[in-house]
């Protein structure tokens, strides 16, 4: 991730409580390979998911990628 707590949207996005990050009310666990689990439900950690979990300015480009 290595964004700056500056950059980080903690109205809608995740955000640091103490040692742990919390997606609305659920802890976020962040895999070796960059997807993540919220309650047990795992997601891939795609560039454009990142950017829109984690940004306050989201680059919209990003969601035009294809896989």
């Amino acid at each position: 991730m290595g964004r700056s707590s500056l950059f980080l949207d903690t109205q809608y996005g995740m955000r640091k409580d103490d040692k742990q990050l919390i997606f609305g009310d659920s802890p976020v666990f962040i895999n070796p390979d960059d997807n993540f689990t919220i309650k047990g439900n795992v997601f891939k950690g795609t560039e454009g998911l990142w950017e829109l979990l984690t940004s306050k300015n989201v680059n919209k480009n990003l969601s035009r990628k294809t896989i």
